[in-house]
Formats: C-alpha cells, structure tokens, sequence
C-alpha cells in the first residue's frame, strides 16, 4: 500500500504525525496552514485519508493518525534520517544543507533508500523529529519559557513545523540561530534578529527549543 501513495499524502500524513506530536491531535486548520492549502481542500483530502484507514477524524477533537497511518509517517522518517546520514558522512554536505535536501528526497521509493543504507555501512540513525538529537534537556528550554529582553539560541525544532521552517528562512536567520525576545502576547512569541521581527505561535513556540546566551554573541 504505501507505495501506491503519492507525495501529497504522504506530507499530508507526516503533517499530521508532527502536529500530533506536538498538540495532542492535529486541527483542520494548522493542516492548511503547514501545508498552504485550503481548508476545504483538506478536509476533504482527510475525509479519503480516513476511508484508507490512514486517519481517524473525531469532531470537535480534531486528526489522529491511525496505526497504520502512524507506521507510513515513521517510515518516511526513517528514509529522512538515512538520507540524511548519506549526504553528511557520504557525500559531505555540511548538516543544514543536507537536512533541507533530505527534506526534498524523503519520498523516493523505500528500495532505492534503503539501498542507499546498506551501501554506505547501515549506520545507527538520527532523528530530526526528537530531541534525542544532540539534545541536553538540562540547557534548553521551550521558547515559549523564554523571558523578554534576554537573548537565546535556537538549537533544536521539535516537530519541524513548515510555518516556522519558513519564518526563520525568510528572516534570513536560518538554523540554528540567536535571537531576542521581544516579548509574549496573544499572537504568540514576538523575537527580533539582526535583520527582521517574527512572530511566532504558541504552538509554534513550543516546538522551539532555545538556549540562552549573551547579546551580541
């Protein structure tokens, strides 16, 4: 079955494993966000992701993946995390560049990855979507904790949300990155940079996890 899935279900299912992860279940409207989609569209896009035994839809509680749909978001992670491997350690692309392209690759067929992964030593894998990843708890905190008019780095994106990918991309920041809270209101986390503002959500704020360090470093 999942190699009959096209690309679009597939960041459908991802999507909705990443804000599952992070919410508790995953709403009509953060799905059309992540992916710049109607919502119209999506809710019927999960209407057929239900009948496929992909998602199960509750009312008023929103998306939860279904075991097998939980099994398709986590074998397209596993291909991210072994694409990922082989262009850092393989073809030395340098981290932040090879997490991007792995992004771009992780719907190639599961034989032609997984050959990949054998060919190169079948290595233990990393990741992206937890903090196990080169993660101490004991020095980062949620940037939704962060305290106005102090300074922190962005080290780790929990879930990897395509809205906050694209803020700190369009701010020029990139990732990891420094910046000062401004402040926290009903929008969510105001942070500056060296060249922009951004906002981002409570929910988005959550998936940040920062460290704090000194302004001007």
């Amino acid at each position: 079955m999942w190699a009959d899935l096209s690309e679009s279900v597939e960041d459908y299912i991802l999507t909705v494993y990443r804000l599952e992860r992070l919410c508790g279940n995953a709403r009509t409207s953060q799905i059309a966000e992540e992916l710049k989609i109607r919502e119209g569209t999506v809710s019927k896009v999960l209407k057929k992701l239900q009948a496929d035994g992909l998602v199960a839809l509750t009312k008023y509680r929103g998306v939860k993946l279904t075991d097998l749909g939980r099994d398709v978001a986590e074998n397209i992670l596993r291909k991210h995390a072994i694409l990922e491997e082989f262009l850092v350690n393989y073809l030395n692309f340098n981290l932040a560049k090879a997490h991007y392209l792995a992004h771009k690759m992780e719907h190639l067929p599961d034989e032609v990855v997984e050959a990949i992964y054998v060919r190169f030593g079948s290595p233990v894998l990393r990741y992206p979507i937890t903090l196990v990843r080169d993660a101490d708890l004991s020095t980062v905190i949620p940037l939704v904790k962060a305290l106005p008019g102090k300074c922190y780095l962005i080290t780790h994106l929990y879930v990897e949300l395509n809205t906050v990918l694209d803020k700190l991309s369009k701010s020029r920041c990139g990732y990891p990155c420094v910046v000062r809270v401004e402040g926290s209101g009903a929008r969510g986390v105001s942070v500056s940079t060296r060249e922009a503002e951004i906002v981002f959500t409570h929910e988005e704020s959550e998936s940040i996890y920062v460290q704090e360090v000194t302004c001007g470093e």
